[in-house]
């Protein structure tokens, strides 16, 4: 199932309640894995996991690692905002275990993704990834 489905995560969800059981009426396509392509907000893709997607690619987690944003259980973190930089022993997440958050703090971060250092978005785009796990 791919491509730009739907105009917005309200048409996405209706248009996966009325596909998903659609491949449950031939017995070939049960066992089949369902996968989704190039969905982005974390919202859609818990809507696709409750409506029975297997699998999914997004770009979500590096596009916004790239750009400074970062992934939390208390929401988006954008961390080049100026109230980040002298944020020296905060991490980013106090309860994840990834390298980026058990390494590094907030002011670190915004330091290099002002700079602009390549190691911030691969420190940011590895924090991500590790939420989205």
């Amino acid at each position: 199932i791919g491509g730009s489905l739907g105009n917005g995560k309200q048409e996405l969800k209706e248009l996966l309640t009325w596909m998903m059981p659609l491949f449950n009426e031939n017995e070939s396509r049960k066992s089949k894995p369902r996968h989704l392509l190039g969905i982005a907000d974390e919202e859609s893709i818990r809507n696709a996991v409750a409506l029975g997607i297997d699998t999914m690619d997004s770009c979500y987690p590096t596009r916004l690692g790239r750009h400074g944003t970062l992934l939390t259980r208390n929401g988006t973190v954008r961390v080049k905002q100026g109230k980040h930089a002298k944020a020296y022993g905060v991490p980013i997440d106090p309860e994840c275990k990834c390298p980026t958050c058990q390494h590094y703090d907030m002011a670190y971060l915004h330091h290099l993704y002002k700079a602009p250092e390549p190691l911030a978005v691969a420190l940011g785009t590895l924090h991500n990834i590790h939420y989205m796990n």
